[in-house]
């Protein structure tokens, strides 16, 4: 959603989510990654330099592979979603994504592709925005933009979501938590907001 936003002013925005290393420690590094979602290449490069060279880093704006490449070089790119499907991954990453892709078939469809691709003992790091009592959201939440409460408008032009507590244990229901923790951090205009950083393990192949 929003493809006008991250082609044109999103693709110049800073990204603050912190990944935790420690809770990819024993994870292969010979393991195939995805960041899905991956922006400009932060997070991916990242973890390029801790020695996981088998990752594809994904993002449909293609302004924002662009600067990836540039800035974060290294890595696999693209902005083709086709390119997901030539690889199962043992560790998925989704910073940010979700808020992003505020609609339910949209986030399910995110849910579709990472179980196609992904085997039992994969893992999947999630980090996003929770809905908060920050008076700053508080009163956005309450716009219920696509009916739910936690999705709201900014500027007009842009819809984003945070999400209850339990929201992505629901969607990820074939997954086993193993690590979750609560974070305050920023949004991209710098507000303060509470993060959710969630780390689960493919337990049982969903239906589909």
């Amino acid at each position: 959603m929003n493809p006008n936003y991250w082609n044109n002013e999103g693709a110049t925005k800073t990204f603050t989510h912190e990944l935790l290393q420690e809770w990819i420690e024993d994870i292969p590094l010979e393991t195939n990654v995805l960041d899905f979602g991956c922006g400009y290449g932060r997070i991916t490069r990242q973890l390029y330099d801790r020695g996981y060279k088998n990752i594809v880093g994904y993002d449909p704006s293609s302004t924002m592979i662009s600067r990836a490449i540039v800035e974060n070089f290294g890595p696999q790119y693209t902005s083709n979603v086709e390119d997901i499907s030539q690889y199962s991954y043992g560790l998925v990453i989704c910073f940010a994504l979700f808020t992003s892709c505020p609609e339910p078939k949209a986030q399910d469809e995110i849910k579709k592709i990472i179980e196609e691709h992904t085997q039992i003992q994969s893992y999947l790091y999630i980090s996003d925005y929770l809905t908060s009592i920050n008076p700053h959201y508080s009163e956005k939440y309450l716009q219920r933009q696509l009916g739910i409460y936690g999705c709201f408008g900014s500027k007009e032009t842009v819809i984003f979501r945070h999400h209850n507590d339990d929201h992505f244990s629901k969607l990820f229901s074939a997954w086993r938590q193993i690590y979750s923790r609560n974070i305050e951090g920023k949004t991209l205009n710098g507000n303060i907001i509470n993060i959710t950083q969630l780390l689960y393990k493919k337990v049982n192949q969903a239906p589909h």
